[in-house]
C-alpha cells in the first residue's frame, strides 16, 4: 500500500470516528465495527466498542420484528438503502426515538449492513410542539361551535327542570329529553379530548386484519339487531402497517359506526383489505342512500354532519389520525347506492 492510499484510508477512518451520526457495522447478526458516536450512544463509553454484541440488546422486543425484516431486505438485496423510525434503549437506560438508515457495506470478503442511527429526540419535539399547536388552533375554530351545541342542550335541560319544580309530579317524558340532552353534551366533550389531551403516540407493527376483526366483533350485537351484515374481505393473509394501534381501532370504529348508522335494514357493511407496491388499502363500505356531491367538500369539518344528533366531530378526529399516519382518505358516493370510504396507508416496506 502506498503512503498516498494509507493516508486517504487514515482520513476516511477519522472521518467517519468523527462524525456525529452513529454508525455500526453488521456481519451475521453481530456488530463488527462501531464508530465513536455509536459507542457513546449505545454504551457507557466512547471508547468501549460494541463489537460482538447484537443490535437486539438496544431494541424494544416489540420493534425487533421491525427491524429485522428491513435489515432481511438489505442482506437479500432487494434494496440499496432503507430508512425507518425506531426507538432505541441508550446507555443511560433512556428510551430515544431514532432514524435508522440500513444499506449494504461490502469489502473484498463479505457483505455486511451498515446502519447508521441518527438520534431525533429535537425533531420529534418540535413536531409534537407542532401538533398540540395544530390542535390548539383547531379548538379556537371550534370555541363558536362548541358554544352553540352545547348552550342548546343546557338550554332545555334548564327549562324542563323549571317546569319540573313548579310540578308537584315527576314526568318521565321531561326525564328522558333531559337524558337524551346530557348524552349529547356528553358526546361533544369525549370527541373533543382527543384534541385536548396529550397524544403518547405507540407506533409498533401489527395486522390490519386483526383491527377489522376486533371491529366487526364490537359492532355485531349492533348489526344483528338492525339485521345489517358486516363482511370482511381481503385480498391477502395479512396487511402490516406500522402505526399507533389504538389510534388506527378508533379510525374503524369510528367509519363503521358511521356506515352501520347509515345503513337500513337488510343492508350490507364490506370492509375490504388490499395491498399494492408501496401501500395497504382499506376499504369500508355501506349501501345506505349516499350523499351528493357537495356534502363531500364539508367532511371532516368541525361539527359538520348528516345526521339528526351527530357533531361531525368523529370524523374530524378520524380525519385526523389518518394525516398523522401519512395516509389518506378519497370518499365516493352515489345517492340511493351507497357509500365507500378508501384509507391508503404507506405499507413497512416503503
Amino acid at each position: 500500500m502506498t503512503e498516498n492510499s494509507k493516508s486517504t484510508a487514515f482520513d476516511f477512518k477519522q472521518m467517519i470516528e468523527q462524525t456525529i451520526d452513529a454508525i455500526v457495522l453488521i456481519s451475521h447478526g453481530k456488530i463488527v465495527y462501531s464508530n465513536r458516536a455509536a459507542n457513546q450512544l449505545l454504551s457507557f463509553d466512547e471508547r468501549t466498542p460494541l463489537n460482538g454484541l447484537t443490535m437486539g440488546l438496544f431494541l424494544d422486543p416489540l420493534d425487533l420484528p421491525i427491524f429485522s425484516d428491513h435489515l432481511n431486505e438489505i442482506r437479500s438485496g432487494q434494496k440499496n438503502a432503507v430508512t425507518f423510525p425506531l426507538s432505541i434503549h441508550s446507555s443511560t437506560n433512556k428510551k430515544i426515538p431514532v432514524e435508522f438508515t440500513c444499506q449494504p457495506f461490502r469489502d473484498q470478503e463479505q457483505c455486511m449492513a451498515q446502519l447508521t442511527i441518527r438520534d431525533i429526540s429535537e425533531r420529534k419535539a418540535v413536531e409534537e410542539s407542532m401538533r398540540q399547536s395544530e390542535k390548539l388552533s383547531v379548538i379556537g375554530e371550534l370555541s363558536a361551535g362548541i358554544l352553540h351545541e352545547i348552550r342548546n342542550p343546557l338550554t332545555s335541560i334548564k327549562g324542563f327542570l323549571q317546569l319540573m319544580e313548579a310540578s308537584s309530579e315527576v314526568h318521565t317524558d321531561y326525564m328522558e329529553i333531559i337524558m337524551r340532552e346530557i348524552e349529547q353534551i356528553e358526546r361533544i366533550t369525549n370527541e373533543l379530548l382527543y384534541f385536548t389531551k396529550p397524544n403518547r403516540e405507540r407506533f409498533t407493527q401489527f395486522d390490519l386484519v386483526e383491527i377489522a376483526q376486533e371491529t366487526m366483533t364490537l359492532f355485531e350485537g349492533q348489526a344483528l339487531k338492525q339485521q345489517v351484515a358486516i363482511k370482511l374481505t381481503s385480498s391477502n393473509h395479512h396487511h402490516f402497517i406500522v402505526g399507533d394501534r389504538t389510534q388506527l381501532k378508533q379510525v374503524f370504529v369510528n367509519l363503521v359506526k358511521n356506515a352501520l348508522e347509515a345503513t337500513a335494514a337488510d343492508g350490507k357493511i364490506t370492509i375490504d383489505l388490499s395491498s399494492s407496491a408501496h401501500h395497504e388499502h382499506i376499504s369500508i363500505r355501506d349501501t345506505g342512500e349516499g350523499m351528493p356531491k357537495q356534502v363531500f367538500e364539508n367532511l371532516g369539518k368541525s361539527f359538520f354532519t348528516t345526521k339528526q344528533t351527530g357533531t361531525g366531530l368523529g370524523l374530524m378526529v378520524t380525519y385526523s389520525i389518518i394525516k398523522n399516519h401519512k395516509g389518506k382518505v378519497i370518499v365516493t358516493s352515489e345517492e340511493h347506492q351507497g357509500t365507500t370510504f378508501h384509507v391508503i396507508f404507506p405499507s413497512i416496506n416503503r
